[in-house]
């Protein structure tokens, strides 16, 4: 029978750093016995066994059947429920070499362990009251994190600040939940004045909700990263802005026009975003086939991207061409290249000049691209660019990691230290659970308003209550587990 998250008897293993060479490897082990099965592949066994939490033992990796030796390791003990998963735990620090992390997995599985499941140590914290979902998930999105900002969003979610949004928001539901059931249970309380009461609370909590929505498309731009799409008519300088940009030589540049006849990309970060910057084809009809596929190829990144850059060659100036495309993307970051030359006409009002060949203003140029990715976030419409939670309402789960190195020196529910981040969503699961709780809030809204009966009204109210549950993790099943934690990497 295959094994599922829910197999928590299992004590489990993994290989937590990167397969490959390096000059250490970890690997992680965990569940019940876990530090007596490990003693059983220890030269030192009664040591590791007496060993206290958050105490490291010297010695080597043995096979248990052979007794051969396998590696010089250091074991970090963890016990319950003072771990990351809030069970016996044992990480083994060994050589970089793949065979030997092959090995001592092979032995601790002689031992008794199993192969964890991708993101199994985390499931298990979260089973244990370590993590909800939304920190749960917010440890796969600071291991993938791209760029600065995203790290810092994800450190804030894992924080448990988006998670004390949802609580308190969740907590407030319930209270209007229970006094309509009471009035259910209790007719002839029913009034008008209550339920006009609900009907303004509801709508504080539609707002709170709808302001956590609009943050969704930043959480993704900082999860994902940002689509900044170089274009302009051939021989403007797009290659040479791009080469600069990255700060090597990727497009070749060459003052015959129509050079680039596909698109470049290279990722690079830009005051914490991550961008993936992409230098097109020349804008005009193609003089040949293939010339003509690289105009069509640059028209589509055009209208996917999140930021356009358009360049216009100031020696030569404006023409019909560059109206037209500027008509269609009003929002295009208009930059006026080549102001180093001396027969460069003047830069026109509410353009850039720059030299991107010499490098000249692209401090400016970069400044202006992040203050584009920051207003298309909607951060300051929702609400601005800090959001801080009351300790008081942070969540009762601990903050992750292990207890020595964050709730002991931190306390539980403090902010990591120089972290001012927004509360985002980047998650599609929560997003969509925000909006499935929106609209059973707007149904139950339009209910009191229309008069309708408490029971079709307290419907409504459950399923609102229920989404934010799911978001948690407070409400969930199996196939909820697997598709979130089935995501992560092997050994977290």
């Amino acid at each position: 029978m295959a094994r599922t998250y829910l197999s928590t008897d299992d004590p489990i293993v993994a290989l937590a750093t990167p397969p490959g060479t390096g000059a250490l490897a970890i690997i992680r082990c965990s569940g019940r016995d876990a530090i007596e099965r490990c003693a059983k592949c220890f030269s030192r066994p009664s040591a590791l066994r007496a060993a206290s939490g958050y105490q490291m033992v010297h010695g080597f990796v043995l096979d248990p059947e052979t007794k051969d030796r396998i590696d010089e390791v250091m074991a970090a003990v963890y016990r319950a429920p003072h771990s990351f998963t809030g069970e016996d735990s044992v990480e083994l620090s060994c050589h970089g070499s793949p065979a030997i992390a092959m090995r001592i997995e092979e032995a601790l599985q002689k031992a008794g362990f199993v192969p964890a499941l991708r993101g199994e140590f985390t499931f298990r914290a979260f089973l244990h009251g370590k993590a909800d979902l939304v920190q749960a998930e917010a440890i796969d999105e600071l291991v993938r994190s791209p760029a600065d900002s995203a790290r810092e969003a994800a450190l804030a979610r894992l924080g448990g600040e988006l998670s004390a949004r949802f609580a308190s928001i969740r907590n407030e539901m319930l209270d209007i939940l229970a006094e309509c059931e009471a009035m259910l249970d209790y007719p002839e309380d029913e009034g008008v004045e209550q339920s006009s009461i609900w009907a303004a609370r509801l709508r504080a909590l539609q707002g709170e909700l709808a302001t956590l929505a609009d943050t969704y498309r930043a959480g993704r731009l900082r999860e994902e990263g940002a689509l900044v799409v170089v274009a302009g008519r051939p021989n403007a300088g797009k290659s040479s802005l791009f080469n600069s940009l990255v700060r090597e030589e990727r497009a070749i540049v060459s003052p015959e026009p129509g050079t680039t006849r596909d698109w470049l990309e290279s990722w690079l970060e830009i005051e914490g975003y991550a961008v993936r910057l992409v230098d097109t084809a020349g804008l005009r009809q193609g003089k040949s086939e293939m010339e003509e596929e690289g105009v069509r190829r640059a028209r589509e990144l055009v209208e996917r991207a999140d930021v356009v850059v358009y360049l216009v060659d100031g020696v030569e100036g404006l023409n019909e061409e560059d109206g037209i495309f500027l008509a269609h993307e009003p929002g295009a970051i208009r930059v006026w290249n080549k102001i180093d030359k001396p027969d460069c006409k003047l830069v026109p009002e509410a353009w850039l000049g720059v030299s991107a060949k010499k490098a000249v203003n692209l401090g400016v140029l970069r400044n202006e691209i992040v203050s584009r990715l920051q207003a298309q976030s909607g951060l300051d419409r929702a609400y601005g660019k800090t959001s801080k939670v009351p300790q008081s309402k942070l969540p009762r789960t601990r903050p992750m990691g292990t207890e020595a190195h964050e709730s002991q020196l931190l306390g539980p529910g403090t902010r990591h230290a120089g972290t001012e981040a927004e509360v985002l969503i980047a998650s599609k699961r929560q997003k969509d659970l925000v909006d499935a709780c929106l609209r059973s809030v707007a149904e139950a809204i339009a209910g009191i308003e229309a008069g309708f009966p408490l029971d079709a009204i307290s419907v409504s109210l459950h399923e609102a209550a229920d989404a934010l549950g799911q978001i948690t993790g407070e409400i969930g099943g199996e196939e909820v587990f697997e598709r979130i934690f089935g995501s992560f990497c092997l050994g977290k």
